[in-house]
């Protein structure tokens, strides 16, 4: 709660052991209001995820803002351990201490999370950051207990799969609050817009279709935008998820 940075990655280790000294550091965590602001990022294998995060963070980090990341990659059938795929792609912020980086294990859980994630989440909240973003293992459809967690949650796409949208509507497109067409300089990325705007649910809240080419930075910009608005409307609106 002080800001030390090995206290909080020493307490997220004892979290993902389990037992009862999570339990112990847990019941400390919880005592202390939640601040920061979540942000959750998922979608299928491939389209692009870490990229357009780490783009992100870069854009928060200018504000000044510290940041905490969780991102949650397949688990070894080996050693059980994450595979850290995450952690090569997110390679430019590594160095910044106003970002907080962790890889966790799925270990096999339905989803797209770790079981310990919502618990990491509170630990970087109580360390002080002022926006946490959780990225999915990206397996598709099941990835949605992430909206549990996400105050905004982040559905990224691409061109190359339009035709599985149908298949998708009772899972991602339901949870999305934006959605991300990356990789947009692929053919049928204005098809991929249109079929998305046909698609999603109908409330108070009109999601944003955002096309980008994170690897460029191409639209990042409005998508931060975007969280923003989200964050503003739900702060003047509802009570937020995760609260």
């Amino acid at each position: 709660m002080k800001g030390d940075r090995a206290a909080a990655a020493r307490l997220i280790s004892i979290v993902e052991g389990g037992g009862r000294a999570a339990a112990t550091v847990m019941r400390s965590i919880r005592r202390r209001p939640s601040r920061a602001y979540v942000v959750g990022v998922t979608g299928p294998f491939g389209v692009g995820k870490s990229t357009l995060l780490d783009a992100i963070v870069k854009m928060y980090r200018m504000r000044g803002l510290k940041v905490g990341v969780v991102a949650v990659d397949p688990s070894s059938k080996i050693s059980g351990g994450a595979l850290l795929g995450d952690r090569i792609r997110l390679i430019s912020n590594i160095g910044d201490e106003g970002v907080f980086f962790r890889s966790l294990s799925n270990r096999g859980n339905l989803g797209g999370l770790s079981k310990c994630t919502g618990d990491v989440v509170r630990i970087l909240d109580a360390y002080g950051s002022d926006l946490i973003v959780i990225e999915t293992v990206g397996a598709g459809q099941s990835d949605v207990d992430v909206a549990k967690l996400a105050h905004t949650t982040l559905v990224v796409l691409t061109p190359a799969i339009g035709d599985e949208i149908q298949l998708m509507k009772s899972g991602l497109i339901e949870i999305a609050d934006i959605f991300v067409v990356n990789k947009a300089d692929l053919p049928d990325a204005d098809l991929m817009e249109e079929m998305l705007k046909l698609s999603m649910p109908k409330d108070g809240w009109v999601r944003p279709v955002i096309k980008t080419i994170a690897k460029v930075g191409v639209g990042v910009q409005e998508v931060v935008e975007s969280i923003d608005k989200h964050r503003k409307y739900i702060e003047s609106k509802i009570s937020p998820r995760g609260s």
